[in-house]
């Protein structure tokens, strides 16, 4: 038989179909094992796993069907060691059974870093310098010098600490600095319904001192605003640079801070127009109600 008589031929479309059944029987197979092995169609939606312990997620919903894996640690002073403050993917994303969901988590103690050199920086130069090595300002300290807010000395603990020495990141530094030649008052900045850290920052930077904390209704740090402060903010008081300022807070769940704002300003707006009605100025340009 020619081999084009055999093209033709009963046995060659035997074969044929033969062939091609078997093709699409191994192909079929092989996609359902393909799906069976990487799970086709079954898909979870992750939770938000963040401020929850290690301990916690192995009883968390689908704990025992992902891996976890700790990819970093960083310290935070204000959760418990253990918690878990992100995640990848992230909350809300769709993964199969078997993924890696990344984790980092807080750890127990903080990392070190070298302590900057903040002597002859200005006060503000300072502040930015700490935030970027991860440090705080404890408290501001004045001594009569020429250089105004120049620091002279900083202090950890009591204690001089020399520039490139180890601390641990989160530290509270003290600050030496100068009076300058001229009066050392300072006037109080407008903090009437600044979040807690805002309050922090503007009193350092203008040369004073975090006193007392008094927490009116709440100590949820995210909804906290200052309500008062002693000596008073509203009146933009003058006071001795280093001076402490006492804060009272509120949550703005709470009260209405706008409704607050609004009445300090309509005071000092009755206060500019006494005070020119009474030297015969009407209207003076010079007069700025911030």
């Amino acid at each position: 038989m020619s081999f084009g008589q055999f093209l033709i031929s009963k046995t060659f479309f035997k074969h044929l179909v033969f062939i091609l059944v078997a093709g699409f029987a191994i192909l079929f197979i092989t996609i359902k094992a393909l799906d069976h092995y990487t799970l086709h169609g079954e898909e979870y939606t992750l939770p938000n796993y963040s401020d929850l312990t290690l301990d916690e997620l192995e009883e968390y919903q689908l704990g025992d069907q992902l891996q976890f894996v700790i990819i970093d640690s960083v310290f935070d002073d204000k959760k418990e060691p253990g918690t878990i403050l992100a995640q990848d993917p992230p909350p809300g994303s769709k993964v199969k059974q078997g993924r890696n969901i990344y984790l980092t988590v807080v750890t127990e103690t903080p990392e070190k870093v070298k302590m900057p050199n903040l002597l002859d920086l200005t006060l503000r130069q300072s502040i930015s310098l700490l935030e970027t090595y991860g440090l705080k300002v404890n408290k501001l300290e004045y001594v009569q010098d020429l250089a105004r807010n120049a620091v002279l000395q900083q202090l950890h603990k009591g204690e001089i600490i020399e520039p490139g020495e180890e601390i641990f990141k989160g530290s509270e530094i003290d600050l030496v600095l100068g009076t300058g030649r001229r009066t050392s008052k300072v006037t109080i900045p407008f903090l009437i319904g600044k979040k807690q850290s805002q309050a922090h920052r503007m009193l350092y930077k203008n040369s004073l001192n975090v006193g007392e904390q008094y927490f009116l209704d709440s100590e949820d740090t995210t909804r906290l605003r200052i309500y008062k402060t002693e000596p008073s903010s509203a009146d933009r008081e003058e006071v001795p640079m280093g001076t402490y300022v006492d804060l009272y807070l509120r949550s703005n769940k709470n009260f209405d801070f706008f409704e607050l704002i609004k009445e300090i300003e309509k005071q000092r707006d009755t206060i500019a127009a006494d005070s020119a009605f009474n030297s015969d100025v009407y209207f003076n340009e010079d007069i700025i109600i911030e």
